[in-house]
């Protein structure tokens, strides 16, 4: 099982780094690295690190306000939502009748 994805790997005068995991409490954890000018400019250092954590407990409401986001109004959301499970390998149950 993926527990943890890059969403962010930018090179540059300031690098920028982020990915979100999943923590062995079952945490949300995003965290991210601004590497250069922008974090020494501003705080004197050239590195700046970060983290956003929604606890296990939380995660439910924030899969629902994505859903909520992203699919709202779709008429096409379960079928949509199927084909990117299937794409990225995550196990779903469909049932109709």
């Amino acid at each position: 099982m993926i527990k943890k994805v890059r969403l962010v790997d930018l090179a540059g005068p300031t690098s920028i780094h982020i990915e979100a995991e999943i923590t062995d409490q079952g945490d949300l954890l995003i965290s991210g690295q601004d590497l250069g000018d922008a974090p020494k400019e501003i705080f004197g250092d050239s590195d700046y690190e970060y983290w956003l954590r929604i606890k296990a407990a939380d995660k439910d409401q924030l899969l629902l306000a994505l859903i909520e986001e992203i699919y709202s109004g779709n008429t096409r959301l379960i079928s949509e939502l199927q084909e990117y499970l299937n794409a990225k390998k995550i196990p779903s149950e469909f049932t109709s009748f």
